[in-house]
């Protein structure tokens, strides 16, 4: 980077290439969030969640269901009572797609509650279709890196000692958490956005790994709620992690903190180097 001429302007450049590369990162991450809420689960949910409100206040549909067409005071409250229930459940939300799936099971609760105070038939037809929803319309899964690589038993430990000079970063999770169903869709952006030849990302099923937890301090008891936990190992060794709850305090497991607490850009920037480090020396050979 110092070249008596032009060095700054080499240095400049290549940083500027870094933030450039960063903004289509994000730009790239966004857009595939965006598909992802595209998806017929988020549209429908919506739909059905919304549906009370939508017949209200829209005319002809709401003669034909309500009395009249402006909320009661027993309406107003049970809204509001939604949307303190809801923002009181997401104080912690990780990511969009947890904030939109309790958003819509409060919301679709309280308009049933509202339908049968109307008329208890359309509150039947509403429940149905709820159940209808639940059945047929799965929730969609967010795209993981294409090198995602699941460990189970000892083989964490064995990969790390067979490739030492590739930095993993490895989420413990059970599938019956809800915590690590949240963490799910963030911690597949990640992998997708910081996967290199140096940098790898992988998932171990605690259930399935019991001594490679316990060698690494993770608890997998339901009262400690360790779980989801992420570790970064450098040079086979652990040296960041991060944990659902720490010493009693609960952690929020958002992109930003993730990416910021576990060092994820500096050791991807050390990926990068080390591999240009390895194509000078082979050029050298």
């Amino acid at each position: 980077h110092t070249n008596p001429e032009y060095g700054e302007f080499q240095t400049f450049q290549h940083y500027f290439k870094q933030i450039n590369l960063r903004k289509m990162v994000n730009t790239y991450a966004l857009k595939k969030t965006l598909l992802h809420l595209a998806t017929p689960y988020f549209i429908l949910n919506g739909l059905v969640a919304l549906l009370h409100p939508l017949t209200r206040f829209t005319p002809g549909i709401c003669d034909l269901l309500f009395k009249e067409c402006e909320l009661d005071y027993y309406e107003i409250e049970i809204y509001f009572f939604v949307i303190c229930v809801v923002a009181i459940k997401n104080r912690r939300c990780v990511s969009i797609e947890s904030y939109l799936s309790t958003l819509f099971m409060f919301a679709k609760a309280g308009s049933c509650l509202l339908f049968y105070k109307a008329d208890i038939q359309v509150a039947g037809w509403y429940l149905l279709l709820c159940i209808v929803l639940l059945v047929l319309v799965r929730t969609p899964a967010l795209e993981e890196s294409s090198e995602m690589k699941y460990f189970v038993d000892n083989a964490l430990k064995e990969q790390l000692k067979a490739d030492p000079d590739t930095t993993w970063v490895v989420e413990f999770y059970t599938a019956f958490s809800p915590h690590c169903n949240a963490v799910k869709p963030i911690f597949g952006a990640i992998s997708r956005e910081y996967t290199h030849a140096l940098m790898k990302f992988g998932k171990c099923d605690v259930l399935r790994s019991q001594g490679t937890c316990e060698e690494y301090g993770i608890s997998t008891s339901t009262i400690k709620a360790e779980l989801p936990a992420i570790i970064v190992f450098e040079g086979g060794k652990a040296a960041r992690i991060v944990k659902q709850t720490n010493g009693g305090k609960p952690y929020v497991m958002s992109h930003k903190n993730l990416i910021r607490d576990l060092g994820i850009q500096e050791f991807y920037d050390s990926a990068l180097e080390r591999e240009k480090n390895r194509g000078k020396e082979k050029k050298k050979k």
